[in-house]
């Protein structure tokens, strides 16, 4: 066919305008008579051909075993091609297969309109046929190649997606679309950005930084990767670490970014919490060594400053700097029992604590300095709360400790406010200010002694929290809030029941 003036002229290729069907005649059963058969009769060629149908044979005695074969189930059998053309007169294509008739007898006996394939053209369909066969061989393998790597990049828990060069999604598995829950036909084609799950939530690709890892695979051609943090929409930190790998073509353009997102939280906090026990070992260690240094020439100093801050006739300069020294001591005598408290071992010390009595007591020993700083307190416990493994005394310092690091974070005053519950086989007790919230900073280093940053200094207060819970086999957690304020739980283990506390 050809096109206008100055276009390429291109042929195609055309079976048949109206796609007819062809009713085929086979004479002989030479070389090559099977594979004509399942060419006629197979499904798996209607892609390549259009449709046939076997009107009847010559040439096939009458013992031959394929007679009652599917292939020809119906088919009649003709003497010779004379009765076969009559007894059907719209057969449209005729197949010699070397039946001993002679082409000028067959093409004589023909109805008109009628096409004959030869034996030796008929190689052609038989080289087809084990070109089809092939196909369906690599189709089939091919399907199950990509029905096992589907299999396997959905079964994995991280989020994974293919990305183009211009940074719109090409694909994704499953754990991202369980994730959003959005089907796989609106997210194909939209920009990376919608495989968020919120503002908070890690970018999968991000043009306008220059670190981005998928930048960084697409310039580079490497693989390329990147920690982030993030506090998720409940306010607790989360730590995500993305991989991208470049994808080039035959011309070695990259065309295509998969990046890997996992989310390596409790490792990374399980790492953590290692640190950090490892900080309170120490310092506790050093806690002890220094109280026992320090304590006795302390004492001493301390006793010789306030009989020096009661002599009679000793100036009054002389009185107000000996009263300062006893100040600075009494301060540092403070701090030493800090030191000297979280040294104590504490996993022997066993006990079983009420929750809402020692909650109770906590609240009314900080009720003074909360309400100096004009900081409400509030407290809500449910009746009928286990009681917790854990030394009265212990909890309530790790309460006492909690309320005065949350009434310190309300300069301005504010609320702060206690509750209990039940989570699962555990107690769960929560402290929550109205604070300014919690930084990512502040939530990783939270529970690190003597830890000082932006806006916050820790000592020893929440460490000790920590050890206690963590000795008595509880968690802690700290996590921002929504409105503001940062909230604090602990996870205590229960009172178990013995024999003769059971009906």
């Amino acid at each position: 066919m050809t096109q206008g003036s100055g276009e390429r002229a291109e042929a195609y290729c055309v079976l048949d305008a109206d796609e007819r069907e062809y009713l085929v005649g086979v004479i002989g059963a030479g070389p090559g008579f099977d594979t004509i058969l399942e060419i006629v009769a197979g499904e798996e060629f209607r892609e390549f051909l259009p449709p046939m149908q076997l009107a009847g044979l010559v040439g096939l005695p009458a013992d031959d075993p394929r007679r009652r074969g599917a292939l020809l189930s119906g088919a009649p059998v003709y003497p010779d091609c004379r009765a076969l053309f009559a007894a059907h007169p719209a057969i449209n294509l005729v197949v010699e297969l070397r039946s001993g008739v002679s082409r000028r007898e067959i093409l004589d006996a023909m109805p008109p309109g009628a096409s004959l394939i030869d034996n030796t053209a008929s190689f052609f369909l038989c080289a087809l046929s084990n070109a089809v066969s092939v196909g369906a061989h690599c189709r089939m393998r091919l399907d199950h190649q990509k029905l096992l790597l589907e299999a396997i990049v959905d079964e994995v828990q991280e989020d994974i997606a293919l990305l183009s060069a211009a940074g719109t999604v090409v694909d994704l598995n499953r754990n991202i679309l369980h994730r959003l829950g959005l089907p796989k036909e609106i997210l194909v084609g939209q920009p990376c950005s919608v495989l968020r799950s919120g503002p908070d939530d890690p970018p999968f690709c991000d043009p306008d930084d220059p670190a981005c890892p998928f930048r960084l695979a697409l310039s580079t051609g490497k693989k390329a990767e990147r920690l982030h943090t993030a506090v998720s929409a409940d306010g607790k930190l989360r730590y995500y670490r993305t991989y991208t790998y470049p994808i080039a073509d035959a011309s070695g353009k990259i065309g295509h970014v998969v990046v890997f997102r996992r989310d390596i939280t409790d490792r990374t906090m399980g790492e953590i919490s290692a640190r950090q026990a490892e900080r309170i070992e120490t310092v506790g260690r050093l806690s002890s060594y220094l109280a026992h240094e320090i304590r006795n020439p302390l004492f001493a100093a301390s006793g010789f400053a306030r009989r020096l801050s009661l002599m009679d006739g000793l100036p009054e300069s002389a009185k107000e700097k000996a009263g300062i020294v006893l100040e600075e001591l009494t301060r540092m005598e403070a701090l030493l029992k800090q030191f000297l408290e979280f040294a104590r071992p504490v996993g022997a010390v066993v006990g079983q604590a009420d929750v809402e009595r020692v909650a109770r007591e906590a609240v009314q020993t900080v009720g003074l300095e909360a309400e100096t700083r004009r900081v409400g307190l509030s407290l809500d416990i449910p009746p009928g709360l286990p009681a917790v493994t854990l030394d009265p005394a212990l909890l309530k310092q790790c309460l006492v400790n909690l309320l005065r690091n949350a009434v310190e974070d309300l300069p301005h005053g504010g609320l702060v406010s206690v509750a209990a519950d039940r989570d699962g086989q555990r107690v769960r007790l929560r402290v929550a200010d109205s604070g300014r919230g919690a930084t990512r900073e502040h939530l990783e280093n939270m529970f690190s002694p003597f830890y000082k940053g932006d806006h916050c200094e820790y000592g020893l207060g929440l460490a000790m929290v920590k050890k206690v819970v963590d000795d008595f086999g509880g968690a802690v957690e700290a996590a921002g809030q929504p409105g503001g304020g940062c909230v604090i739980t602990l996870f205590l283990p229960p009172v178990l029941a013995g024999p003769e506390d059971k009906g």
